[in-house]
């Protein structure tokens, strides 16, 4: 949810980051924000591997590296803009107040979509519970009582009680049907 610096007292240009996704609340797709972090993060560590070859000239020679000023200007310009698409992302600035945007949104709006497809069997086990329980327990299964209150003869009613038990067995999939 927010990308937080935590500079040094030293002001160091690689001051660390603190990353959180608050998954709980489901803020952001953290699939998204994870994949952008790890981008983040391993620019930032090649960023500083790219300076410590460039400042001495004896580390270029033994690594065979061949790295110039514009590589580093090109790191330094992908290391700012994945600070700003985070943003966009999270929906806060890195340093934390609110920043609504339209990627935000859409992946809210994509993580919410995705909450209600993996919570659809657990409220369909609910709901065949509630059902169950309440028809089992007042003695009127749906068929069944529907055929006693219309004062259908006794001989019918194990046929209701098949149609019934055809409900109790389908009852999941017309509960995710219903939902």
């Amino acid at each position: 949810k927010q990308l937080r610096g935590i500079f040094t007292q030293d002001k160091d240009i690689f001051g660390s980051r603190v990353f959180t996704t608050d998954i709980g609340v489901r803020p952001s797709e953290p699939c998204s924000l994870s994949v952008c972090a790890t981008h983040q993060l391993l620019t930032q560590i090649f960023e500083h591997i790219c300076l410590v070859i460039l400042s001495v000239h004896e580390f270029r020679a033994i690594t065979g590296a061949v790295i110039t000023e514009q590589d580093l200007r090109v790191l330094e310009r992908c290391n700012i803009d994945n600070i700003f698409a985070l943003e966009r992302i999270i929906g806060y600035t890195a340093a934390g107040t609110p920043h609504e945007t339209e990627v935000n949104n859409e992946l809210k709006n994509a993580g919410n979509l995705w909450a209600d497809h993996v919570l659809e069997n657990a409220r369909a086990y609910i709901l065949s519970f509630l059902y169950i329980v309440g028809t089992v327990t007042a003695g009127y299964p749906l068929v069944t009582g529907i055929a006693i209150a219309s004062g259908l003869s006794s001989e019918w009613l194990y046929i209701t009680r098949f149609f019934d038990s055809l409900i109790y067995f389908f009852l999941p999939q017309i509960n995710v049907t219903l939902i």
